[in-house]
């Protein structure tokens, strides 16, 4: 069934006639799948309480649930009078039984109560200290998908850049918010504004967004190659906005050697577009100067 179900999202993703907001989301569960649903248990640990080898499959069918007596009785509420005696019963009845399946020996059912309560403090105290940090590939594309979403929806950067900024980002993921307005403007068939606005006001807001811009920069004209035309055409033009506006610094530059030995063909045409369009904003002078 499930193979039946992919294999129809597949044909739709060959297709290629649809938004890149469903186009993201249906990659994203190709890749939950591609990871063994690790993240979507069947059986969440909470109720896999019998182990594999004490399990039975009960095969019921529906001739069978005729006959059966359901017990309707069962379904009505009754008042226990004696509710708080009969729940110490069952607590005391249980610690019994789950301490005999998990520890050896034997003792006093004071002890075990004693030595429960001081286990269950310790776990405690163990969840209010131990603070885990998932930064594992499933939880990456989720924060990608979430900022996709996010800008998708924004009807300007304005609107865009406040949502963001409510994400509180944990230390080290400012760098996936910048490569996402990269990637998301290299998409385009051609160049919108709204995202060179969109990473200047970050980079001026927080200065902790230069860096990684000025990064992605370096990076991106060291793999030039990789990109085709229209790409190469959005990403030149998405840089060329965040040095005229002095949203990164212009000492980014400096990785840039123009000769045959240092250059390529897609090197050239960045290098090209970047300067064409600082010549738009700045004027011929002033670049110059």
């Amino acid at each position: 069934g499930i193979n039946a179900i992919f294999e129809m999202l597949r044909n739709i993703l060959h297709e290629g006639q649809l938004e890149k907001r469903i186009q993201y989301m249906i990659e994203v569960m190709f890749q939950i799948r591609k990871d063994g649903f690790k993240d979507h248990a069947a059986v969440t640990e909470d109720l896999d309480v019998v182990e594999e080898e004490d399990q039975f499959t009960h095969l019921i069918t529906l001739d069978v649930v005729k006959q059966v007596n359901a017990e309707d009785v069962l379904n009505v509420f009754k008042f226990d009078e004696n509710y708080e005696e009969n729940e110490g019963k069952y607590k005391t009845l249980s610690k019994e039984i789950l301490q005999s399946d998990s520890e050896s020996g034997s003792g006093s059912d004071g002890s075990d109560e004693d030595s429960d309560d001081e286990g269950d403090e310790e776990e405690e105290e163990g969840k209010e200290e131990s603070k885990i940090i998932d930064n594992t590939e499933t939880n990456l594309i989720t924060l990608r998908r979430t900022i996709y979403l996010t800008i998708q929806s924004s009807l300007d950067f304005e609107e865009c850049a406040h949502k963001l900024l409510k994400m509180e980002l944990k230390p080290g993921q400012e760098i996936e918010l910048c490569h996402m307005f990269l990637d998301c403007c290299a998409e385009q068939r051609t160049y919108e504004k709204f995202y060179g606005l969109l990473a200047q006001r970050f980079c001026q807001i927080n200065k902790t967004y230069v860096e990684p811009f000025q990064q992605i920069f370096k990076d991106t004209y060291a793999t030039t190659h990789r990109l085709d035309a229209n790409r190469l055409r959005n990403v030149s033009k998405f840089f060329a906005h965040l040095l005229f506006t002095d949203a990164i610094g212009w000492e980014v530059l400096e990785i840039m050697k123009l000769n045959e030995e240092d250059t390529n063909s897609s090197s050239r045409i960045f290098i090209k577009i970047l300067f064409q369009e600082l010549s738009e904003y700045m004027g011929l002078g002033k670049l110059n100067a």
